[in-house]
């Protein structure tokens, strides 16, 4: 879309912003020196101008702090509770975190990447199970738990690996993907506790277990994270120091690099857990 600006001031004001006209007069919407991003006001969250937080620490509470954050508070966890996570990634790594923070006793990451499971060891005290070394993840953690965890947090979702040997869900007409987390957090949860969904799940399930959740008395708990609303209270805790959000971020490259990086972390090399773009 174009709309005319006065040749004799290219320079011209729109709508109190400023924008450049090209010399035939025509206002080319895509080529504003300031831009008006809708909502902004109610969507963003301004970091106070006396803080003396980086970049590092400020850049994943657009996503990966308060959906970590969220989910283990909305999962009910409570004080000496076992905790078991789905998935070592970015978000599964802050999530060990904030379960230590709501008080477990155990906490418990299941992932199939080595490098994500020794930095979870490392970074976060926490017990490690890698499910392609077991024939059963399932079995084996509700053994290892003494009849099921309190709580089990899939951070995976319908694009995760799927265990050995195991189709969970690939194979109908109705789905993409796979919902082997699930499958595996209905194994692992003890009977009246709680499973929180947190892993993305666009698409109908086949072969949900629905007739263990139900028998067992499963809470089955999922949202989306209302992230805007929790930022200024993870900025504080932050500030704080209660915990630090950086020790996920592995690389650090220029925007050029962009396109590498992402190539690098989906194809889970070079021990890439979550990457920092800048300028």
């Amino acid at each position: 879309m174009e709309s005319q600006c006065d040749e004799s001031n290219p320079h011209r004001e729109v709508g109190g912003l400023f924008g450049f006209a090209e010399p035939n007069g025509n206002y080319p919407g895509g080529q504003a020196e300031y831009l008006r991003v809708p909502y902004a006001d109610f969507t963003s969250f301004k970091v106070p101008e006396d803080s003396e937080l980086d970049d590092e620490h400020l850049a994943l509470l657009s996503d990966v702090i308060p959906t970590a954050y969220w989910s283990v508070l909305h999962s009910g966890l409570k004080k000496g509770d076992t905790a078991i996570i789905l998935g070592s990634g970015p978000i599964g790594l802050m999530a060990q975190k904030f379960a230590w923070m709501q008080g477990a006793k155990r906490v418990i990451s299941v992932d199939h990447v080595d490098y994500r499971l020794k930095h979870a060891e490392k970074t976060n005290k926490v017990e490690t199970y890698n499910f392609k070394d077991h024939d059963d993840i399932g079995k084996l953690l509700h053994e290892e738990t003494k009849g099921g965890a309190d709580v089990v947090i899939d951070y995976v979702g319908m694009d995760g690996t799927v265990q050995p040997g195991e189709t969970f869900g690939s194979s109908g007409d109705n789905q993409f993907g796979t919902i082997s987390p699930i499958i595996t957090a209905s194994q692992v949860v003890r009977k009246f506790g709680t499973v929180q969904l947190t892993g993305v799940y666009a698409t109908d399930a086949n072969n949900f277990p629905l007739g263990d959740f139900f028998t067992h008395n499963i809470s089955l708990k999922m949202r989306q994270a209302p992230v805007i609303h929790l930022m200024p209270e993870l900025f504080k805790k932050i500030e704080a120091k209660e915990f630090d959000p950086t020790d996920i971020i592995t690389h650090k490259v220029k925007l050029e690099d962009a396109a590498d990086a992402y190539s690098i972390f989906d194809k889970k090399e070079d021990g890439c857990i979550k990457v920092l773009i800048q300028p």
